[in-house]
Protein backbone atom coordinates (compact mmCIF):
# COMPACT_ATOMS: atom_id res chain seq x y z
CA UNK A 1 0.00 0.00 0.00
CA UNK A 2 1.70 3.27 -1.11
CA UNK A 3 -0.82 5.88 0.86
CA UNK A 4 -3.49 5.96 3.56
CA UNK A 5 -4.77 9.10 4.69
CA UNK A 6 -8.28 9.17 7.62
CA UNK A 7 -10.12 12.01 6.09
CA UNK A 8 -12.42 14.02 8.98
CA UNK A 9 -15.71 15.90 8.59
CA UNK A 10 -15.67 19.76 8.27
CA UNK A 11 -16.41 21.51 11.89
CA UNK A 12 -19.68 22.00 12.96
CA UNK A 13 -20.74 19.66 9.84
CA UNK A 14 -22.29 16.61 12.23
CA UNK A 15 -19.93 13.89 13.81
CA UNK A 16 -21.03 11.02 11.50
CA UNK A 17 -20.10 10.22 7.54
CA UNK A 18 -20.77 7.73 5.06
CA UNK A 19 -20.95 6.77 1.58
CA UNK A 20 -17.72 8.12 0.09
CA UNK A 21 -16.64 8.58 -3.81
CA UNK A 22 -13.43 9.34 -5.51
CA UNK A 23 -11.75 10.87 -8.71
CA UNK A 24 -8.40 11.63 -9.52
CA UNK A 25 -8.62 14.25 -11.96
CA UNK A 26 -7.27 14.95 -15.30
CA UNK A 27 -4.45 17.22 -13.36
CA UNK A 28 -3.89 14.59 -10.85
CA UNK A 29 -5.47 16.04 -8.27
CA UNK A 30 -7.62 13.84 -6.13
CA UNK A 31 -11.04 14.57 -4.71
CA UNK A 32 -12.93 12.62 -2.50
CA UNK A 33 -16.63 13.60 -1.57
CA UNK A 34 -19.39 12.31 0.90
CA UNK A 35 -21.93 13.00 3.09
CA UNK A 36 -21.63 14.54 6.78
CA UNK A 37 -24.42 14.19 9.37
CA UNK A 38 -25.22 15.28 13.03
CA UNK A 39 -27.62 12.34 14.24
CA UNK A 40 -29.73 9.99 11.53
CA UNK A 41 -28.02 9.52 8.41
CA UNK A 42 -31.16 10.72 6.39
CA UNK A 43 -31.50 14.14 8.10
CA UNK A 44 -29.75 17.32 8.64
CA UNK A 45 -26.98 15.61 6.36
CA UNK A 46 -24.84 18.06 3.72
CA UNK A 47 -22.35 17.04 0.70
CA UNK A 48 -18.32 17.17 1.60
CA UNK A 49 -15.22 17.25 -0.67
CA UNK A 50 -11.45 16.49 0.22
CA UNK A 51 -9.02 17.66 -2.67
CA UNK A 52 -5.45 16.88 -2.39
CA UNK A 53 -3.61 18.76 -4.92
CA UNK A 54 -0.84 16.59 -6.98
CA UNK A 55 2.39 17.67 -5.62
CA UNK A 56 1.55 19.16 -2.12
CA UNK A 57 3.02 18.20 0.97
CA UNK A 58 -0.22 17.86 3.45
CA UNK A 59 -4.26 16.97 2.84
CA UNK A 60 -5.92 20.12 3.86
CA UNK A 61 -9.11 19.77 6.09
CA UNK A 62 -12.31 18.83 4.12
CA UNK A 63 -14.97 21.29 3.51
CA UNK A 64 -18.92 21.39 3.38
CA UNK A 65 -19.67 21.54 -0.45
CA UNK A 66 -23.30 21.79 -0.41
CA UNK A 67 -25.70 22.40 2.14
CA UNK A 68 -30.02 22.53 2.53
CA UNK A 69 -31.26 24.20 5.22
CA UNK A 70 -34.99 22.10 4.37
CA UNK A 71 -33.58 18.85 3.15
CA UNK A 72 -31.03 16.20 4.14
CA UNK A 73 -28.41 15.33 1.26
CA UNK A 74 -26.88 12.04 0.93
CA UNK A 75 -24.72 9.16 -1.50
CA UNK A 76 -22.37 12.39 -4.13
CA UNK A 77 -20.08 10.83 -7.04
CA UNK A 78 -18.32 12.46 -9.07
CA UNK A 79 -17.08 12.55 -13.01
CA UNK A 80 -15.15 14.46 -15.52
CA UNK A 81 -15.64 14.64 -18.94
CA UNK A 82 -13.50 15.12 -21.23
CA UNK A 83 -13.80 18.46 -21.80
CA UNK A 84 -12.17 18.95 -17.94
CA UNK A 85 -15.88 19.80 -16.69
CA UNK A 86 -15.97 18.23 -13.31
CA UNK A 87 -19.23 16.59 -12.86
CA UNK A 88 -20.83 15.85 -8.88
CA UNK A 89 -24.43 14.27 -8.03
CA UNK A 90 -26.22 13.55 -5.62
CA UNK A 91 -29.48 13.04 -4.03
CA UNK A 92 -31.77 15.51 -1.91
CA UNK A 93 -34.77 14.39 0.17
CA UNK A 94 -37.85 15.95 -0.31
CA UNK A 95 -38.76 13.89 2.44
CA UNK A 96 -38.06 11.49 5.65
CA UNK A 97 -36.02 9.06 3.88
CA UNK A 98 -34.38 7.94 0.83
CA UNK A 99 -37.78 6.53 -0.84
CA UNK A 100 -38.42 11.17 -1.40
CA UNK A 101 -34.56 11.26 -2.95
CA UNK A 102 -34.38 13.48 -5.89
CA UNK A 103 -31.14 13.63 -8.19
CA UNK A 104 -29.42 16.61 -8.29
CA UNK A 105 -26.08 17.93 -9.76
CA UNK A 106 -23.68 20.33 -10.63
CA UNK A 107 -20.42 21.03 -12.05
CA UNK A 108 -17.08 22.78 -11.72
CA UNK A 109 -15.00 24.20 -14.75
CA UNK A 110 -11.84 25.18 -12.37
CA UNK A 111 -10.83 21.39 -11.48
CA UNK A 112 -13.02 21.42 -8.66
CA UNK A 113 -12.36 25.05 -7.05
CA UNK A 114 -15.71 26.69 -7.41
CA UNK A 115 -18.95 24.97 -8.22
CA UNK A 116 -21.88 25.81 -10.50
CA UNK A 117 -25.25 26.01 -8.67
CA UNK A 118 -27.24 22.75 -7.99
CA UNK A 119 -29.93 21.63 -10.14
CA UNK A 120 -32.15 19.05 -10.14
CA UNK A 121 -30.65 15.92 -12.47
CA UNK A 122 -33.81 13.64 -12.85
CA UNK A 123 -37.73 14.76 -11.96
CA UNK A 124 -38.63 11.14 -10.86
CA UNK A 125 -39.05 10.53 -7.16
CA UNK A 126 -37.60 8.03 -4.91
CA UNK A 127 -34.38 7.15 -7.83
CA UNK A 128 -30.81 6.74 -5.84
CA UNK A 129 -27.49 6.54 -7.12
CA UNK A 130 -24.06 5.83 -5.78
CA UNK A 131 -21.33 4.72 -8.18
CA UNK A 132 -20.18 7.45 -10.90
CA UNK A 133 -21.37 7.08 -14.39
CA UNK A 134 -19.51 5.10 -17.65
CA UNK A 135 -18.11 6.90 -20.67
CA UNK A 136 -19.80 5.05 -23.68
CA UNK A 137 -18.20 5.13 -27.16
CA UNK A 138 -20.82 7.23 -28.36
CA UNK A 139 -19.75 10.34 -25.90
CA UNK A 140 -23.16 9.29 -23.89
CA UNK A 141 -22.25 8.42 -20.15
CA UNK A 142 -24.51 5.57 -18.71
CA UNK A 143 -25.11 5.88 -15.00
CA UNK A 144 -26.24 3.10 -12.55
CA UNK A 145 -28.86 4.08 -10.77
CA UNK A 146 -31.91 2.34 -8.55
CA UNK A 147 -35.56 2.64 -7.32
CA UNK A 148 -35.70 2.95 -3.92
CA UNK A 149 -39.62 2.89 -4.32
CA UNK A 150 -39.47 -0.77 -5.93
CA UNK A 151 -36.13 -1.43 -5.36
CA UNK A 152 -35.40 -2.05 -8.98
CA UNK A 153 -31.55 -0.82 -10.56
CA UNK A 154 -31.67 0.99 -13.29
CA UNK A 155 -29.69 2.71 -15.73
CA UNK A 156 -29.80 6.85 -16.73
CA UNK A 157 -28.41 7.86 -19.98
CA UNK A 158 -27.18 11.19 -21.04
CA UNK A 159 -25.68 12.43 -23.86
CA UNK A 160 -23.99 15.71 -24.41
CA UNK A 161 -23.63 18.19 -23.07
CA UNK A 162 -25.24 16.00 -20.41
CA UNK A 163 -27.50 18.52 -19.55
CA UNK A 164 -30.35 15.92 -19.75
CA UNK A 165 -30.69 12.69 -17.82
CA UNK A 166 -33.19 9.91 -18.80
CA UNK A 167 -34.35 5.97 -18.38
CA UNK A 168 -32.52 4.36 -20.62
CA UNK A 169 -32.91 0.34 -19.04
CA UNK A 170 -35.06 -1.06 -16.15
CA UNK A 171 -33.82 -4.14 -14.82
CA UNK A 172 -37.16 -6.05 -14.01
CA UNK A 173 -35.46 -8.53 -11.21
CA UNK A 174 -36.10 -6.97 -7.79
CA UNK A 175 -34.31 -6.09 -4.73
CA UNK A 176 -30.63 -5.79 -6.60
CA UNK A 177 -29.39 -2.09 -6.44
CA UNK A 178 -26.12 0.36 -5.64
CA UNK A 179 -24.78 -1.61 -9.01
CA UNK A 180 -20.64 -0.43 -9.97
CA UNK A 181 -20.38 -0.46 -13.73
CA UNK A 182 -16.91 -1.73 -15.69
CA UNK A 183 -15.81 -1.73 -18.91
CA UNK A 184 -13.41 -4.95 -19.13
CA UNK A 185 -10.89 -5.03 -21.95
CA UNK A 186 -12.55 -6.95 -24.13
CA UNK A 187 -15.32 -3.98 -24.34
CA UNK A 188 -17.98 -5.74 -22.57
CA UNK A 189 -19.21 -3.93 -20.16
CA UNK A 190 -20.53 -5.62 -16.87
CA UNK A 191 -22.56 -4.39 -13.68
CA UNK A 192 -22.23 -6.03 -10.06
CA UNK A 193 -25.03 -5.31 -7.63
CA UNK A 194 -25.56 -5.93 -3.96
CA UNK A 195 -28.71 -7.46 -2.59
CA UNK A 196 -31.48 -5.74 -0.99
CA UNK A 197 -32.53 -9.01 0.94
CA UNK A 198 -32.12 -12.79 0.34
CA UNK A 199 -30.54 -14.44 -1.14
CA UNK A 200 -27.38 -12.11 0.46
CA UNK A 201 -24.77 -12.97 -2.51
CA UNK A 202 -23.50 -10.20 -5.18
CA UNK A 203 -25.10 -9.95 -8.64
CA UNK A 204 -23.89 -9.83 -11.91
CA UNK A 205 -24.88 -8.49 -15.32
CA UNK A 206 -23.37 -7.65 -18.59
CA UNK A 207 -23.68 -6.24 -22.07
CA UNK A 208 -22.55 -6.78 -25.67
CA UNK A 209 -23.48 -3.85 -27.06
CA UNK A 210 -22.91 -0.88 -25.21
CA UNK A 211 -25.12 -1.29 -22.61
CA UNK A 212 -28.55 -1.29 -24.82
CA UNK A 213 -29.12 -4.97 -23.71
CA UNK A 214 -28.33 -6.79 -20.88
CA UNK A 215 -27.61 -10.33 -19.77
CA UNK A 216 -30.71 -11.33 -16.69
CA UNK A 217 -28.63 -10.51 -13.48
CA UNK A 218 -26.92 -14.21 -12.16
CA UNK A 219 -25.79 -14.66 -8.63
CA UNK A 220 -21.92 -14.96 -7.96
CA UNK A 221 -20.41 -17.20 -4.80
CA UNK A 222 -19.62 -13.74 -3.47
CA UNK A 223 -21.40 -13.36 -0.04
CA UNK A 224 -23.07 -9.60 1.02
CA UNK A 225 -23.99 -8.80 4.29
CA UNK A 226 -26.47 -6.02 2.42
CA UNK A 227 -23.81 -3.36 2.03
CA UNK A 228 -22.21 -1.19 -0.76
CA UNK A 229 -19.65 -3.00 -3.20
CA UNK A 230 -17.30 -1.32 -5.58
CA UNK A 231 -16.15 -2.96 -8.69
CA UNK A 232 -13.32 -1.52 -11.22
CA UNK A 233 -11.28 -3.48 -14.14
CA UNK A 234 -7.36 -4.20 -13.30
CA UNK A 235 -4.62 -5.76 -15.76
CA UNK A 236 -7.47 -7.61 -17.57
CA UNK A 237 -8.57 -9.01 -14.17
CA UNK A 238 -12.28 -8.22 -12.55
CA UNK A 239 -11.79 -7.08 -8.70
CA UNK A 240 -15.06 -6.78 -6.56
CA UNK A 241 -14.36 -5.20 -2.84
CA UNK A 242 -17.10 -5.98 -0.90
CA UNK A 243 -17.76 -7.53 3.29
CA UNK A 244 -17.43 -11.21 2.39
CA UNK A 245 -20.10 -12.13 4.92
CA UNK A 246 -23.38 -12.71 4.98
CA UNK A 247 -23.57 -11.87 8.74
CA UNK A 248 -25.41 -8.97 10.16
CA UNK A 249 -22.53 -6.79 9.99
CA UNK A 250 -20.00 -4.86 7.86
CA UNK A 251 -16.81 -5.86 8.34
CA UNK A 252 -14.15 -7.06 7.72
CA UNK A 253 -13.53 -5.11 3.88
CA UNK A 254 -11.98 -7.43 1.28
CA UNK A 255 -11.14 -7.50 -2.32
CA UNK A 256 -11.89 -11.11 -4.82
CA UNK A 257 -10.27 -11.51 -8.38
CA UNK A 258 -11.94 -13.03 -11.21
CA UNK A 259 -9.38 -13.49 -13.98
CA UNK A 260 -12.17 -15.41 -16.70
CA UNK A 261 -14.62 -12.46 -16.83
CA UNK A 262 -16.73 -13.54 -13.61
CA UNK A 263 -16.64 -16.89 -13.78
CA UNK A 264 -14.97 -17.88 -10.56
CA UNK A 265 -13.51 -15.84 -8.29
CA UNK A 266 -10.20 -16.33 -5.79
CA UNK A 267 -10.67 -15.81 -2.18
CA UNK A 268 -11.27 -12.75 -0.41
CA UNK A 269 -7.90 -11.05 0.57
CA UNK A 270 -8.61 -8.12 3.55
CA UNK A 271 -8.10 -4.40 3.15
CA UNK A 272 -8.97 -3.48 6.38
CA UNK A 273 -9.99 -6.09 9.03
CA UNK A 274 -11.41 -3.73 11.42
CA UNK A 275 -14.18 -5.10 13.66
CA UNK A 276 -15.98 -1.90 13.53
CA UNK A 277 -18.09 -0.62 10.28
CA UNK A 278 -15.67 -0.70 7.34
CA UNK A 279 -18.12 -0.37 4.32
CA UNK A 280 -19.52 1.27 0.79
CA UNK A 281 -16.53 1.29 -1.28
CA UNK A 282 -15.67 3.32 -4.30
CA UNK A 283 -12.23 2.19 -5.81
CA UNK A 284 -11.03 3.26 -9.15
CA UNK A 285 -8.28 2.91 -11.30
CA UNK A 286 -6.29 5.89 -11.99
CA UNK A 287 -3.39 7.40 -13.88
CA UNK A 288 0.10 4.81 -13.85
CA UNK A 289 -1.73 2.06 -12.83
CA UNK A 290 -2.37 3.45 -9.15
CA UNK A 291 -5.39 2.01 -7.58
CA UNK A 292 -7.48 5.13 -5.53
CA UNK A 293 -10.43 3.77 -2.66
CA UNK A 294 -12.32 5.03 -0.05
CA UNK A 295 -15.04 3.70 2.17
CA UNK A 296 -16.31 4.66 5.39
CA UNK A 297 -14.74 3.83 8.64
CA UNK A 298 -17.54 3.16 11.88
CA UNK A 299 -19.36 6.16 10.78
CA UNK A 300 -16.92 8.67 12.19
CA UNK A 301 -14.15 8.44 9.59
CA UNK A 302 -13.58 7.89 5.55
CA UNK A 303 -10.64 6.21 4.78
CA UNK A 304 -8.59 6.99 1.80
CA UNK A 305 -6.11 4.10 0.32
CA UNK A 306 -3.99 3.93 -2.73
CA UNK A 307 -1.69 1.08 -4.01
CA UNK A 308 0.08 0.17 -7.62
CA UNK A 309 -2.56 -2.27 -9.12
CA UNK A 310 0.64 -4.21 -10.52
CA UNK A 311 1.41 -5.55 -7.24
CA UNK A 312 -1.97 -6.97 -6.46
CA UNK A 313 -4.44 -8.02 -9.73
Amino acid sequence: MLDSKILYNPANAGGYCHCASVLETQSRDTLITWYAYPDEEHSEASIVLSRFNMGAEKWPASKTLIHHKEHSLGNPILFQERSGRIHIMYVLLRGAYWNHAFIQKAYSDDNGISWSPSVQAYNKRGMMIRHPPLLLDDESYLLPAYDEVKKQSVLLISKPPYDIWEEHYRFEYENIIQSSIIREKSGRLSLFFRPHSSPRLIFHSFSLNQGRFWSIPKQTPLLNPLSGISAFAANDNIVIVYNPTDKQRRYPLSFSISRDQGQSWEPPAKIDNSELEVSYPSFCIGNYNKVHGVYTHDRKKIQYVQFDASSFF
